[in-house]
């Protein structure tokens, strides 16, 4: 049995972790032919994949029917993880990798996910719609990926960006605070430099402000 931590299993039902656990199969059979993750990280799927997706789950809930975008999900992370924690929030999974995608809208499918997680084919500035929330798994330096969502972002809007440590500097007009894997998950080298970055724009802010948020109660 794959381990999770007591919070994620305390929050999670035994059939969203057994989706969990198919989505692990899933990823490393369809990864034989498509090349979702790098092949040399396959043995560690739950590790390095989904594990760290799901400790968003430390600091926050998604609302239910607020449809959030997972930009460059790539083989589907977080925005995979997030969906099957969330059963009541609907996705849009974009990537401009076309393999990628049909590996991930392959996944969803198998998942049933499919009625409330759309997986779509393109680029972010091609995107037309609008989002309250953002959520993104190093898909690009910070600078050119709060570029693409600016754009996409509603002014109340919110950005989740999983990172790593130092991540530079802030373009003007964003708000940051940093979320440590660490400060959650203990004697776990591989996310001991990484976490998420909750953010706002504000164009009324003279200047960008950034911040380490106050760490959560170790689990």
């Amino acid at each position: 049995m794959r381990e999770l931590p007591l919070f994620i299993r305390e929050i999670l039902s035994p059939e969203q972790v057994q989706q969990l656990l198919l989505f692990e199969e899933l990823i490393r059979e369809i990864n034989t032919r498509l090349n979702l993750i790098s092949r040399r990280d396959i043995d560690w799927v739950w590790e390095h994949h989904i594990v760290p997706s799901l400790l968003f789950l430390a600091w926050w809930r998604l609302p239910a029917k607020v449809r959030v975008l997972d930009l460059g999900t790539g083989g589907g992370f977080p925005g995979i993880p997030l969906a099957i924690a969330h059963p009541d929030t609907p996705f849009l999974l974009l990537d401009s990798t076309r393999k990628k995608v049909e590996g991930v809208r392959e996944m969803v499918a198998q998942l049933g996910l499919s009625d409330r997680v759309e997986v779509r084919w393109g680029r972010a500035e091609e995107c037309r719609e609008r989002f309250l929330i953002v959520v993104g798994r190093a898909v690009a330096p910070l600078p050119r990926f709060l570029g693409w969502v600016r754009r996409l972002l509603l002014p109340e809007g919110e950005v989740y960006y999983y990172t790593g440590m130092p991540w530079g500097p802030l373009p003007a007009g964003w708000q940051a605070a940093f979320h440590a894997f660490r400060d959650v998950l203990l004697d776990e080298p591989y996310v001991a430099a990484k976490g998420i970055l909750h953010l706002r724009f504000s164009s009324s802010l003279p200047d960008h402000k950034n911040r380490q948020s106050n760490p959560p109660e170790r689990r």
